[in-house]
């Protein structure tokens, strides 16, 4: 991993974000006597108001709305910059607008306390995560591969576009995530802000070779496990072994491959992995193992998707292709 003197937002990111989020778990409090909707489904989402006020809707969308454009401008701005001192400014300023706008959220939460999910379904907030890490997949393939540690042929003609691009969809995917949700100080939502402000942090490690280290951006992807763990378990679900199995298996099938590391290191984290799933479908019932499926399936495939998607495009459209000026992440 590259190292963390190397870049000062780094450690000020961590000591920053760690003093919100503990100032979120210590102003929950404040937020328990809110009553939440209650249960309406498959898309039921627990944390909004009943009968949500205009003044709360107005909060959420406007302060979600600014965040938004300065976050795309400044992102369009370094991905535009040609020199590393222009770079560097750009991504100073990443890193102030998202904490000035995680601040905001906050006192908005506890102003009006409603997030975005009035509005939109809680599906687009887990998809846009869920599509963010499929993007992460196919920019690796070329230095971890996709399945125990192989490459299955992805043409780096093919990622340039998507390499050169992503951090506008990825912080969109960010933003509207954050925006989604009010920020209570509950388990289950708090591991998922933590999340949030671990990946703000990398938007502000452009340029940095931590940005594109292999073993962060692993560290990263197997957070979600540990977010989907708490928000699972809060809410009662007796799926949560789906969630903790399927994402740790991404973990063993592909993200340990980016870490240099000895092979008997790898084969103990299969058998670590193996025995984990063992001891928790044994109290699920092994009638449900194929649960373990769902999520690499859908990330696997959203990634094959993806490669036969940019094939498509670079047939239709080989010029744009051939031409583009690649100066995004080699991630």
């Amino acid at each position: 991993m590259a190292k963390i003197k190397e870049n000062k937002f780094f450690i000020a990111g961590f000591v920053i974000y760690g003093v919100i989020a503990f100032i979120v778990w210590f102003l929950g409090s404040r937020l328990e006597s809110i009553e939440h909707l209650s249960d309406k489904g498959a898309s039921w989402y627990y944390w909004q108001l009943p009968e949500p006020g205009l003044i709360s809707r107005i909060s959420a969308w406007t302060g979600y709305t600014l965040h938004q454009l300065s976050i795309w401008v400044l992102a369009f701005f370094a991905i535009k910059a040609d020199q590393k001192e222009k770079k560097e400014k750009v991504v100073k300023w990443i890193f102030i607008s998202n904490i000035f706008f995680v601040i905001l959220h906050l006192i908005q939460t506890h102003l009006f306390y409603d997030g975005l999910a009035q509005d939109v379904p809680i599906w687009s907030s887990q998809y846009s995560v869920i599509i963010m890490l499929i993007i992460l997949l196919f920019m690796l393939e070329g230095r971890r591969g996709l399945f125990f540690g192989k490459k299955i042929g992805i043409k780096d003609k093919l990622r340039k576009p998507v390499r050169k691009w992503h951090g506008i969809y990825i912080s969109w995917a960010l933003v509207y995530t954050f925006w989604f949700h009010p920020m209570e100080g509950s388990y289950g939502l708090l591991a998922g802000f933590i999340y949030m402000f671990l990946l703000f942090i990398q938007t502000s490690m452009v340029g940095k070779p931590i940005h594109t280290s292999t073993t962060w951006v692993a560290l990263l992807e197997t957070f979600v496990a540990l977010h989907a763990f708490a928000i699972a378990t809060y809410k009662g679900q007796e799926i949560w072994p789906m969630f903790v199995t399927g994402f740790l298996f991404m973990a063993v099938m592909t993200y340990q491959y980016g870490i240099k590391l000895p092979s008997w290191v790898y084969k103990l984290n299969w058998i670590v992995y193996i025995a984990l799933v063992a001891v928790l479908y044994y109290q699920r019932g092994y009638s449900k193992l194929y649960e373990v499926s769902f999520i690499p399936v859908a990330l696997y495939g959203g990634a094959l998707g993806l490669w036969f998607l940019m094939f498509i495009l670079s047939k239709i459209f080989p010029s744009a292709f051939d031409n583009i000026n690649d100066r995004g992440e080699r991630i």
